[in-house]
C-alpha cells in the first residue's frame, strides 16, 4: 500500500516545485523593471535561490514518466533558469593573475552586530587570520576598547564609534608582511550630504600608494532609500577615479543588482569576488543556500585578487571576509 502512494507523493512534490519554480520564473521577469515599484528591484537578490529552485523543477520534469509533449514544458524551465545563470556565471570566471609580482596584501572585513555585546569571537578570528589591515563596520564605543585590547599586534588608524550601525574602524598589523605607512586618515560623506560617516585611511604598502575605504550603504527598505542607494553608489564611483583604491564594507547589495553593476562600470573598480563564486555573507543565520553576497572587496584594475575567503560566525548576522590582494 505504501508503495503504491510513492507517485502520488512524488506528483505532489512535483506540483510544488513547480508553484516555487513559476514564482521564481515570475520574479526572474519583474526583477527587470524594478524602476516600477522599488520590490520588484529587491527581487534581483535573490537570483541564486531562483537558479536552485528552477534547475530542481527542470530536472524532476526531465526525469518524470511524464509523455514528451509535457517534459517539453518543462523546459520552459530553463529559459528564466538561463537568464539568472547568466548574471550569476562571471563571479565564477577567474581572472588572470599576474604572477610577475608577488608582493601580496592580506585585508579583512568583518561587519559587527552592534546589538550584540559579545565580540570575543570577532577578536579570535582577526588574531587567527593574521591579515595586514582590518576593516571594522557597526563599531559602537563599547566594543572599540575591547578591540583595542584583544587585537595586541594591531595599531588602530582611526575609528568613529556610534551606538548606531554607522561606527567603523581600521587597524593595521604591528608586524605586516610588507611595511605599511599610513599617510592620512579622514572621515567623509559619500555623498558629501550623508549624515553616514566613512572612514578613509591613506597608506604606502612596500612603497605603493593606495587609498583605502570603509564603505557601508544604506539598507533598501523603501522607495527612497533604494534611490539613496543609488546615489552612494555614484558618489562612491566618483570618489574611486583617479587613485589606486581598495573599497571594502557592507554594500548591502548582491554583486547582480543593476545600481551595483553599474557603479562598477562607472567606478573601472573590478569585484574580489570575479573567479571565487557565490560566497555569500548575509544572513549569517541561515542555511548557506539562503543567504546572499553583500559586503564586498572592490579594488583598482592595478590589484589583483589571488585569495578570497568568507569566515566562520563570529557573532554577527554577516560573515566576515578576508581577501589576498596582489600590489
Amino acid at each position: 500500500m505504501q508503495l503504491k502512494q510513492i507517485p502520488k507523493q512524488l506528483s505532489s512534490i512535483r506540483f510544488w516545485v513547480n508553484i516555487l519554480a513559476g514564482s521564481a520564473a515570475l520574479a526572474t521577469g519583474l526583477s527587470f523593471v524594478g524602476s516600477w515599484w522599488w520590490i520588484f528591484a529587491m527581487l534581483e537578490h535573490l537570483r541564486s535561490q531562483y537558479c536552485l529552485l528552477l534547475a530542481i523543477a527542470l530536472f524532476l520534469g526531465l526525469i518524470s514518466r511524464q509523455s514528451w509533449s509535457n517534459k517539453r514544458s518543462c523546459l520552459l524551465w530553463a529559459i528564466p533558469l538561463a537568464i539568472n545563470i547568466s548574471l550569476l556565471l562571471p563571479l565564477f570566471i577567474p581572472s588572470v593573475l599576474d604572477t610577475t609580482n608577488s608582493i601580496d596584501l592580506r585585508v579583512l572585513h568583518a561587519t559587527l552586530n552592534n546589538d550584540n555585546p559579545d565580540v570575543s569571537k570577532a577578536i579570535d578570528y582577526v588574531n587567527n587570520q593574521a591579515p595586514d589591515i582590518v576593516s571594522l563596520l557597526e563599531v559602537t564605543p563599547q566594543f572599540l576598547p575591547q578591540f583595542q585590547a584583544g587585537l595586541t599586534n594591531y595599531q588602530l588608524v582611526i575609528a568613529e564609534p556610534r551606538t548606531s550601525s554607522h561606527g567603523s574602524a581600521w587597524f593595521v598589523s604591528r608586524q605586516p608582511s610588507y611595511p605599511i605607512q599610513v599617510k592620512a586618515a579622514e572621515l567623509i560623506h559619500l555623498p558629501p550630504t550623508s549624515d553616514r560617516p566613512l572612514l578613509q585611511i591613506s597608506i604606502t604598502y612596500a612603497g605603493k600608494p593606495i587609498d583605502l575605504l570603509c564603505f557601508h550603504a544604506i539598507r533598501p527598505r523603501s522607495g527612497t532609500t533604494v534611490d539613496y542607494q543609488r546615489v552612494e553608489f555614484e558618489a562612491l564611483a566618483k570618489w574611486s577615479q583617479q587613485r589606486q583604491a581598495i573599497v571594502v564594507g557592507d554594500f548591502n547589495s548582491t554583486p547582480w543588482y543593476s545600481s551595483f553593476r553599474k557603479m562598477l562600470h562607472q567606478s573601472r573598480l573590478l569585484n574580489s569576488q570575479k573567479g571565487f563564486g557565490l560566497q555569500p555573507t548575509w544572513h549569517g543565520n541561515l542555511p548557506p543556500i539562503l543567504r546572499i553576497p553583500i559586503d564586498h572587496c572592490l579594488h583598482s584594475p592595478s590589484l589583483v585578487t589571488v585569495r578570497r575567503t568568507t569566515g566562520s560566525h563570529i557573532g554577527s548576522d554577516h560573515l566576515p571576509l578576508l581577501v589576498t590582494l596582489r600590489i
